[in-house]
């Protein structure tokens, strides 16, 4: 039996929240009986947001894979790369930030900072990002309890992702909850009253006045790259470094956030494993956190248009028709993991998809790892006996598998440095 449509609206940001995750249950019968399904358009009256069109959930690995490296067919540019309809205007908009380029407009834009990101300056970083890990880590490790999320989730990727695009130290609570107020739109806890316009409209007139200071004082951040960088001969307009800022300081600290909420609550959820990766924790670490990134990629889709028509095994995809991707599906498929659903910190090989793939591959995928390696390592080194203290609360969403909320307790000795 097909799934019927409209059997789960994954445009209803309740989803995650009624489900305690991604509805895996869900995505494995599509996978086994309708990989590639028609999800209709919810009803004006269904109260989700925004009102979209229908689009195909593409649910098996091998597919997403496909899709992801043929831009050309399909397109982020051609429609939005997100679950909601624009307007054209809006569109147009979408279409100055990387996230929503196709070749060889992304590329262009891409080369811009890339060189930010390589393995080569990530590494040269690492003293660094150790040196903010244990002083994070040192603020709360002597007082046996915390609330995980903000005091040590959100900490590391938002000082960082600061500093290297040059805000200022003083400045770093406004983009914290500037990207809360963006990613958790349908969040009443993040949203705050403010509609996601407003609040852009507040990062643009800040990224204005932020470039600015890098015309007069050039230096080595990526803002500054950014205000200083040409594409084809011409320099970046204010519109795409605003769209680059809100971009940057967004992907930049939520999704590093939340990789290193679900990697704690999921050593908490399997002691098994926690227990194995205590006994070996240099050999297994960087593992695990693939592990962990597979078992509960923060990002939980991204959408593409079709430019042409096309079939995706054996169904025909039109010109013009949408595309969902879903990661957490592509991450469980048994065709790729053996036995998906096992959370298991020593799998290898372990080819996930949570920075996506092909053109649009996380361009900080090598900072965030190197971020939660030294996080973590910090973590489990200093708080033993890591333990949740209370229920973990999920974000409320359709794009962001987001950690809310989610205190923690640990062991005394954690005041000693290990």
């Amino acid at each position: 039996m097909i799934p019927q449509p409209g059997a789960l609206d994954l445009s209803d940001p309740d989803v995650v929240v009624r489900h305690a995750g991604p509805p895996h249950a869900y995505f494995g019968r599509l996978r086994r009986e309708a990989p590639v399904c028609w999800h209709p358009a919810p009803s004006e009256q269904s109260g989700t947001l925004p009102l979209h069109s229908g689009y195909w959930v593409i649910s098996k690995y091998a597919d997403v894979v496909q899709i992801s490296r043929n831009p050309r067919v399909f397109s982020s540019e051609a429609g939005s790369h997100m679950l909601g309809d624009p307007a054209p205007d809006e569109l147009a908009g979408m279409r100055l930030t990387l996230i929503a380029m196709d070749p060889p407009r992304h590329a262009k834009y891409r080369r811009l900072v890339q060189r930010g990101f390589t393995p080569r300056m990530v590494s040269q970083l690492e003293p660094r990002i150790r040196r903010h890990a244990s002083e994070i880590v040192g603020r709360v490790a002597g007082r046996g309890a915390c609330e995980f999320v903000e005091e040590l989730a959100c900490e590391l990727p938002l000082i960082l992702i600061c500093e290297l695009m040059g805000i200022p130290t003083d400045d770093r609570k406004k983009v914290f909850d500037w990207s809360n107020q963006l990613v958790g739109s349908d969040d009443p806890d993040y949203q705050r009253g403010a509609n996601p316009q407003a609040v852009a409209a507040e990062m643009w007139l800040y990224s204005n006045w932020l470039a600015e200071q890098k015309r007069a004082a050039p230096d080595d951040t990526l803002i500054s790259a950014y205000v200083h960088g040409e594409v084809d001969g011409e320099t970046i307009t204010p519109a795409e470094l605003n769209n680059f800022f809100v971009l940057l300081a967004v992907a930049g600290s939520e999704t590093t956030r939340n990789a290193t909420s679900h990697f704690v609550r999921l050593l908490a959820e399997h002691p098994e494993q926690y227990a194995r990766l205590r006994a070996d924790l240099d050999a297994l670490l960087p593992g695990a956190i693939e592990e962990a990134l597979r078992f509960s990629p923060p990002v939980m889709y991204f959408r593409r248009t079709a430019t042409a028509d096309t079939v995706v095994r054996g169904t025909q995809i039109r010109a013009g028709d949408k595309v969902y991707l879903s990661y957490p599906s592509a991450n469980r498929d048994e065709d790729a993991f053996p036995d998906a659903d096992r959370f298991d910190v020593a799998r290898t090989p372990n080819h996930h998809l949570a920075f996506g793939i092909g053109e649009h591959f996380c361009l900080g995928a090598s900072f965030a790892r190197m971020q939660l390696r030294c996080i973590l390592r910090e973590v489990l080194t200093r708080l033993p006996d890591l333990a949740l203290a209370g229920p973990c609360e999920l974000q409320r969403g359709t794009l962001i598998h987001g950690v809310k909320r989610m205190p923690v307790r640990f062991g005394a000795a954690g005041a000693r440095r290990s």
